[in-house]
């Protein structure tokens, strides 16, 4: 889904992570470069290993805001016998032999290089080639780099070397996050949480810009959920920052559930939480331990009319999305019947 956002003092459309990768796709089969755009910690770099991983192809990742103009122009060293100087280059550099016939070449941080880097890059871009290296033809350019209005170290791109790109320009959804961690062992506690408060996703706003809530630090945080009450705050903090680290104890203070062996043993008469930041953390648990012996417990716990259908809903879904072979279910063929108009 698309929306306008304000960049700088320019009105620019914005895409989730997911509609971006969308793009990104269409792009690379096109064999158009892209750039992508955002806030620290937003996920653009996983964008682009993501994409390299579902085709099996080659990644490299060169950190530009690291690098010296020689580290992508290579050196010249006199060749005597001709009388000329020739470059050694950098090994990065994608070989069909050594990497593979296709590829993703991935300049990351390219907001934080110098402008003779950026005019480094100006020819590999349009034309795939740095001196008298050619990029292998199945392999396709894409860069990514942080916005200056977030603080981040980012410089302006220069216009010759934006315009040699499409750009997409990409800001943090709690739908898209929860969709990704419902499939990459976060804690469902977690999941619960930023469906609860899906505001808390990304803030840079306050005094502490060393640790912020964001997608990257959120799923850093996720890994000591499960700490004792007396350390998790200060644990979570770390990563998040006090003010989201706050509204995390809140929620663990405020949710009530029942314990998961009960709803499968006996799920017509185990208890159902009223609040509703009980029933997200209580969703997304069930979604996350579901699988083809207890679905159909789980099923019937969700189907009363307590639990609420949207929230039966999300259950189903996500456990499906995480466990595809839960689709071939008995249980999950009654459940779409029930409902042909939703998207699955």
């Amino acid at each position: 889904m698309s929306t306008q956002a304000t960049v700088g003092a320019t009105e620019v459309r914005t895409e989730t992570i997911e509609t971006a990768k969308e793009m990104a796709r269409i792009f690379r089969k096109k064999d158009i470069p892209l750039y992508m755009h955002s806030a620290p910690g937003i996920g653009k770099s996983d964008v682009m290993r993501q994409l390299a991983a579902e085709d099996k192809s080659g990644f490299i990742d060169i950190r530009v805001g690291t690098m010296l103009p020689e580290d992508l122009t290579g050196i010249p060293v006199p060749d005597l016998e001709r009388r000329v100087a020739v470059w050694l280059r950098a090994t990065f550099w994608p070989e069909e032999k050594r990497d593979g016939k296709t590829g993703i070449i991935a300049f990351d941080e390219l907001s934080d290089a110098s402008r003779q880097l950026q005019s480094c890059i100006y020819r590999v871009i349009l034309d795939r080639q740095i001196g008298d290296y050619h990029l292998p033809k199945g392999w396709w350019p894409v860069a990514a780099g942080n916005r200056r209005e977030d603080r981040a170290a980012a410089q302006s791109v220069s216009t010759a070397l934006a315009n040699r790109f499409a750009h997409i320009h990409i800001r943090a959804d709690a739908e898209c996050w929860c969709n990704w961690a419902n499939l990459n062992d976060i804690d469902p506690m977690l999941i619960g949480f930023m469906k609860f408060r899906p505001n808390l996703i990304h803030s840079m706003e306050g005094a502490d810009l060393l640790a912020f809530p964001s997608p990257r630090s959120w799923a850093r945080a996720s890994k000591v959920f499960d700490a004792s009450p007396d350390m998790r705050f200060k644990l979570v903090a770390a990563n998040v920052g006090e003010g989201a680290a706050a509204e995390v104890e809140t929620y663990f203070k405020a949710v009530e559930l029942p314990d998961f062996d009960d709803i499968v043993r006996d799920p017509m008469r185990t208890m159902i939480p009223d609040e509703p930041a009980s029933r997200y953390a209580l969703s997304a648990m069930l979604a996350k331990y579901a699988n083809r012996d207890n679905f159909a417990q789980i099923y019937k716990y969700i189907m009363r009319d307590d639990f609420g259908a949207d929230f039966g809903t999300v259950v189903v879904l996500d456990a499906a999305k995480r466990e595809a072979s839960l689709c071939e279910t008995p249980t999950f063929i009654q459940w779409a019947k029930k409902n042909k108009t939703l998207r699955i």
